[in-house]
């Protein structure tokens, strides 16, 4: 799998005007988006939502061809050795590559029938919101549609959700230091689960069938 960073104006206003607001997670719109309406009213279209982007990007001295190039550097330093470590827990590959396109968003979704994620060039520590998004690419490639078919899109997305929390067990050495993946509050007791039966069996499928009986 290769990951390539790129920047398009068109996903970033799609990113911005489809998950600035809420996202399946938080129905708390983020402070790029409320910056947003602020200055374009409450119902910005792609017109506007474009001028926002480039008003923004000139007022924060945000050079995207200069941060493409350091988010690409990032995640190739860390690419190998973050999945061979994905690889262990999860017992597959990501065979295909994917494109990782820059947002100014803080919300960064992905698709994976089209083999995309975001990744915010308002937030720190990009490399820990890469390894989250890829995880979930992982997820979905160990149990996908059965699994998603059997517990529903709400079950499927809280656990793969918290399965996140392992990051911070076999991908800590590649995060910055002092940094974790926190995920979302209403996981937290999901994920401390997860936490205690990954302690117990270092076995994915144990992980997830005892979480799943359990929510």
């Amino acid at each position: 799998m290769k990951v390539n960073f790129l920047y398009s104006k068109e996903k970033d206003i799609w990113c911005l005007l489809n998950k600035g607001k809420s996202s399946n997670n938080s129905n708390t719109p983020t402070a790029v988006y409320q910056e947003l309406v602020s200055e374009m009213g409450e119902s910005p279209d792609e017109t506007s939502t474009a001028l926002f982007i480039d008003a923004y990007l000139k007022k924060h001295v945000l050079r995207i061809k200069t941060i493409t190039d350091e988010y690409q550097k990032i995640f190739d330093g860390i690419s190998r050795e973050f999945q061979d470590h994905a690889k262990k827990v999860f017992g597959v590959s990501i065979s295909k590559d994917l494109n990782g396109y820059l947002t100014i968003n803080s919300r960064c979704p992905y698709n994976i029938e089209e083999n995309w994620f975001f990744v915010s060039i308002t937030k720190p520590n990009p490399e820990l919101t890469m390894m989250h998004e890829l995880w979930h690419f992982y997820t979905w490639n160990k149990f996908g549609k059965d699994e998603q078919a059997r517990l529903g899109f709400k079950k499927y997305n809280e656990l793969k959700e918290a399965l996140t929390v392992l990051i911070n067990i076999e991908c800590a050495h590649l995060l910055p230091e002092g940094i974790k993946d926190e995920g979302y509050s209403q996981h937290h007791e999901l994920r401390g689960m997860m936490l205690r039966l990954w302690s117990q069996k270092l076995d994915i499928n144990y992980v997830w069938d005892e979480a799943s009986r359990k929510i």
